[in-house]
């Protein structure tokens, strides 16, 4: 009786309404962001808009280093295949952050060649993968100097990996970038920056070289090659060519699609603001783009066609409708023998003026060990103290998250609340209640065990329904407080609290367990196939974070409402809140906003952010895009909330690192509480 039965006790269809309410939002967007590219008409016209594109993209990826630091390059050994020769490369994109790569140069060169950056697809082998070998001898074979980088997490460059066993540590390669994009995110980053820069760092490279035509330097790869071409068509200008394959698609597209991608194929606001795919494709015109699209791919063909057409009217602008286009194999998901001709002809007519009849066999390609530039196939074999993106993200933090600021007087901590509370608005995306009115349903009011209890729903804004079980002390016992009780898993978890719900009304607490969105009565049905680092909860959190938001932040604005809709009810006056797990981190966040309860209770929560991005191997499933928000970091911590809980009575339970392990009180009291102290956040309650 204290539970829901599905689809809020038949009341409801809500298995949905998250989902609906992303897609409606997102399509809002897409509309507006049609009618902005429908009033461009000019040139000049579309470079402002462009120009603006490219830097709110390189924001987003939290921008790019600024010093292009030595390369300390070193040839480990060169391989000769006949016609061409493969020399085996390590570079410093940054200091002590190794970059391994293959060259293949072709024999006999009287002049300076065009160069082709392949860039890799998911595969853990990188450079050494069959299919992107032959892509790269093919080629080379048609005169093109041919640079192949290893990504991290591929290839020679596992980010997670242990030397004495030889294995790596987190894997595949999709968990290592998600792994890692989570902690860049929360800092207002992507992992997407150190893609990109390990390339721009290698095209410095190729411009050293008197083999190479510096003006002719172009990229290709597919599927997270495709993505790396694309995170280098909106940043690396230096590009003279384009060849993104089996990746290019419009975002409505794949969001229909329900599947997830790995991080640094996340581009945080581009629901919102762009860059769409053909504003990717329209990075570079008036210079030429071949889309190569799988016709059976996962990624939508219809998406990719869409972003073609939408492509061809800015070239159109230039006059240049000819130097962009679409090649479609009758494959899956593969940069196949089909791709792979098309790529190099595009190439042949567009780099070097020649015929694009060149027609592709069977290339010759090498076991992958050959193609190692490093003695056992790992950098962190060869040089274990390099740093990675770990490192790299925790350097970087360093600089942009700002100093906290002492409060020593009353003027001090309300600024501080009122900086806060904004900074949490605008970083999570909880929009303002704007005076929405609540309709709340009772459905049921019954008595269990001596309890009377009663089941409710409203909408918090349109589309989103949440539910409520309120329970009563027994009668005769006064009603002292309302607490509204976030369990990890809402009101489904009543029959395993019900021994703690007893404690609480018998003390006199009236109890208001609380479903927000995706939560308990209203969970979300599971879309796509993925589990683990990729599920459905992981893809829903990427839609909204490129929609500028949160679905924290989502929840927060839940919780807030269901305050509002405790405070119009005639019997209750005191309010307080307890969390539990992921609903520890939404009632905490939801009481920095509420202000005046007088009590909080949080278990088993988190206790730092910043903890989280210190902590090379955290516990992922726990902490990731669902009890956060990109940016979180450049703005607050969680210690920085405690003075917006005003005067409430305020308890942490069993606080948790990021590795999910229960802190000691001295632990807590060390990393907290006395840096609260020393900030002046608490407040004479709980002092």
């Amino acid at each position: 009786m204290l539970t829901f039965g599905p689809h809020v006790d038949g009341f409801h269809d809500v298995e949905n309404q998250v989902i609906d309410h992303i897609r409606r939002r997102a399509r809002e967007h897409f509309a507006r962001q049609a009618e902005e590219k429908a009033a461009v008409n000019t040139v000049a016209e579309f470079e402002r808009r462009r120009d603006t594109l490219r830097e709110r993209f390189l924001d987003a990826m939290g921008g790019l280093p600024t010093e292009r630091t030595p390369l300390n390059l070193e040839c480990t050994g060169t391989l000769d295949r006949g016609s061409y020769v493969i020399e085996k490369l390590i570079y410093q994109s940054l200091p002590e952050f190794y970059v391994t790569a293959a060259l293949y140069v072709p024999k006999g060169i009287t002049e300076r060649r065009p160069a082709v950056v392949f860039v890799h697809g998911h595969s853990d082998e990188g450079k050494s993968y069959v299919e992107y070998q032959k892509v790269c001898a093919d080629l080379v074979e048609n005169g093109f100097v041919v640079m192949a980088v290893d990504p991290p997490g591929q290839g020679e460059r596992f980010q997670y990996f242990d030397p004495e066993s030889g294995k790596r540590i987190i894997g595949g390669c999709t968990t290592e970038h998600t792994h890692a994009g989570i902690q860049f995110n929360v800092g207002g980053a992507s992992v997407g920056r150190h893609f990109i820069w390990d390339v721009m760092r290698g095209i410095d490279y190729l411009e050293t070289r008197d083999e190479v035509d510096a003006s002719k330097i172009a990229v290709t790869g597919n599927s997270g090659g495709g993505t790396q071409s694309s995170l280098l068509m909106m940043s690396e200008t230096r590009l003279a060519a384009a060849v993104p394959c089996t990746f290019m698609m419009t975002l409505e597209s794949y969001m229909m699609t329900g599947q997830p991608q790995d991080s640094e194929q996340i581009i945080p606001g581009a629901m919102a603001h762009g860059p769409d795919h053909d504003d990717v494709i329209t990075m570079m015109a008036p210079k030429p783009v071949l889309v190569g699209a799988a016709a059976y791919d996962f990624f939508p063909i219809e998406g990719a066609h869409e972003a073609v057409r939408r492509a061809k009217r800015v070239y159109a602008l230039y006059g240049a409708e000819g130097n962009v286009d679409i090649s479609v194999a009758p494959t899956r998901h593969l940069y196949s023998s089909y791709l792979r001709q098309a790529c190099v002809n595009w190439l042949r007519v567009h780099l070097c003026g020649d015929p694009g009849d060149f027609v592709t066999g069977t290339p010759e390609i090498l076991p992958p060990e050959e193609l190692w530039a490093t003695p056992n196939g790992q950098v962190l074999d060869l040089h274990p103290a390099s740093r990675t993106v770990f490192d790299l993200n925790r350097e970087r933090l360093a600089t942009v998250c700002p100093e906290p600021k002492p409060i020593r007087s009353a003027d001090e901590r309300a600024a501080h609340v009122a900086r806060v509370r904004a900074d949490v608005r605008e970083v999570l995306g909880v929009r303002d209640a704007d005076g929405l009115p609540i309709y709340p349903r009772i459905i049921t009011e019954s008595e269990v065990d001596g309890f009377a209890c009663e089941k409710v729903f409203f909408f918090t804004e349109p589309g989103i329904t949440v539910t409520a079980t309120i329970v009563h002390p027994r009668e005769g016992v006064a009603a002292r407080r309302t607490d509204i009780a976030l369990f990890e898993n809402g009101t489904s978890d009543i029959p395993d609290r019900r021994e703690w719900m007893d404690e609480r009304l018998a003390d006199g607490v009236r109890l208001c367990v609380f479903d927000a969105r995706g939560t308990g009565a209203v969970q979300t049905r599971s879309i796509g196939q993925r589990g683990g680092a990729h599920a459905y909860q992981y893809k829903l959190a990427c839609d909204v974070m490129m929609l500028g938001g949160s679905t924290l932040g989502g929840r927060v604005f839940d919780v807030v409402r269901a305050h509002d809709y405790l405070r119009s009810r005639d019997d209750v006056g005191d309010i307080g809140l307890y969390g539990a797990g992921r609903g520890a981190i939404d009632g905490y966040l939801a009481a920095a906003l509420i202000g005046d309860l007088t009590r909080a209770e949080f278990e088993d929560m988190l206790y730092s952010y910043r903890h989280l991005t210190d902590t090379r191997y955290y516990d992922r499933d726990a902490y990731n895009l669902e009890i956060m928000a990109y940016g979180t970091l450049a703005r607050f911590d969680l210690v920085d909330l405690l003075p917006c809980l005003g005067d409430a009575s305020t308890e942490f339970v069993s606080p948790r690192d990021a590795t999910g392990q229960a802190l000691s009180d001295d632990a807590f009291d060390q990393r907290f509480t006395q840096v609260a102290r020393d900030l002046g956040h608490l407040s004479q309650e709980n002092a």
